[in-house]
């Protein structure tokens, strides 16, 4: 048994782990220690795949500041690179036989790399995709899910219960017993505890849908994971192989180590058939090397085999824009108060 599997055994006979703590920490085990990232942060979790006109110059004050506590689900005054993304996710979710294998929206054979200034909705348009196809592999995990909780549920009540019937009883644990004419050794409730944990993982392992087919994660949390996660080198292999991975945000800085993981990750998933890799930052694609051409130039032909790159760069920051709206209205107000100002008679004098 390994000292991490006596350490939570330890936890449960101290009463410091109760079944939901326990059921926390093998799932997290399961997902392989992504499981905050298997889902699309709550902060976008209203973004949908759509577009609104709006005339900005119209809304009040009022109306302006309703609009930056509450963003619109729908992309405001669309560029084209707004409908660009919004047709190609479009054409992902329908299991297009051109972006999909076998008409299956789950298994993309494409990915995305969507570049631009702050702001311009790169971020809104690849959560709002995000969000549909998690529904889709929801659906596919229902089951598995409840399976998940059951098994372990059931694992944890059985050892606790064996566990106290054997400190009472008064043969040792793990004693031989007599089965027919065949003579048996009994497991210990700790090794059956493990025994029905470990085929549990096992019996997942082999569905063809995990629960970290999806993954969602920014990238200064890709590139901690990676590196110092106690489970990095597990990440990193279901990184690799989940069926679509987002990556928001990559600024690598020129830290090469940085750009590397991007490469590698792309490469490993294009080797592994797993090219529904969605990609946002700042940056076009020559200059994520940071300098480096090599590095600049291997990126360039990866992202070139496998991503449709779609440039934002003249979008608004809507952000902004509505700031700004509501910045001229104030000055307007300003002008309108300096000028029925009626001077006091201290002023005149």
């Amino acid at each position: 048994m390994t000292d991490s599997k006596t350490v939570i055994l330890d936890r449960i006979n101290a009463g410091l782990l109760d079944m939901d703590d326990f059921r926390r920490q093998v799932i997290d085990e399961v997902y392989a220690g992504l499981h905050r990232f298997c889902q699309i942060p709550d902060a976008y979790q209203h973004c949908e795949l759509a577009t609104r006109q709006m005339d900005l110059d119209r809304l009040d004050e009022s109306g302006l500041r309703d609009m930056m506590r509450n963003p619109p689900p729908e992309i405001v005054n669309p560029h084209p690179a707004h409908l660009k993304a919004i047709s190609l996710f479009d054409l992902l979710l329908s299991g297009d036989t051109m972006a999909c294998s076998g008409g299956d929206p789950l298994s993309p054979t494409l990915g995305a790399y969507l570049y631009g200034p702050p702001g311009c909705g790169k971020t809104h348009l690849m959560s709002a995709y995000g969000r549909r196809v998690k529904a889709m592999l929801d659906e596919r995990l229902a089951h598995v899910h409840a399976l998940m909780s059951e098994a372990i549920e059931k694992a944890y009540d059985t050892y606790t219960l064996r566990r106290a019937s054997e400190e009472n009883a008064t043969e040792p644990v793990g004693q031989l017993t007599l089965a027919g004419t065949k003579i048996e050794k009994q497991a210990s409730p700790e090794e059956e505890f493990w025994q029905t944990i470990d085929e549990f993982k096992r019996r997942l392992s082999q569905h063809p849908y995990q629960p970290t087919d999806l993954i969602y994660i920014g990238f200064k949390e890709l590139f901690e994971v990676c590196k110092h996660s106690p489970q990095r080198h597990a990440a990193l292999a279901a990184l690799e192989s989940a069926r679509i991975v987002f990556i928001d945000d990559i600024h690598p800085q020129g830290d090469p180590e940085q750009v590397q993981l991007v490469l590698h990750l792309l490469e490993r998933r294009y080797e592994l058939g797993r090219s529904g890799t969605f990609l946002t930052t700042n940056l076009p694609t020559i200059e994520l090397g940071g300098g480096d051409e090599m590095l600049g130039s291997r990126l360039m032909s990866r992202c070139a085999e496998t991503l449709v790159t779609i440039d934002f760069t003249g979008c608004d920051d809507w952000r902004q824009t509505v700031k700004s709206r509501r910045i001229k209205l104030v000055e307007k107000e300003l002008e309108r108060r300096m000028a029925n100002h009626v001077p006091r008679s201290d002023e005149t004098d």
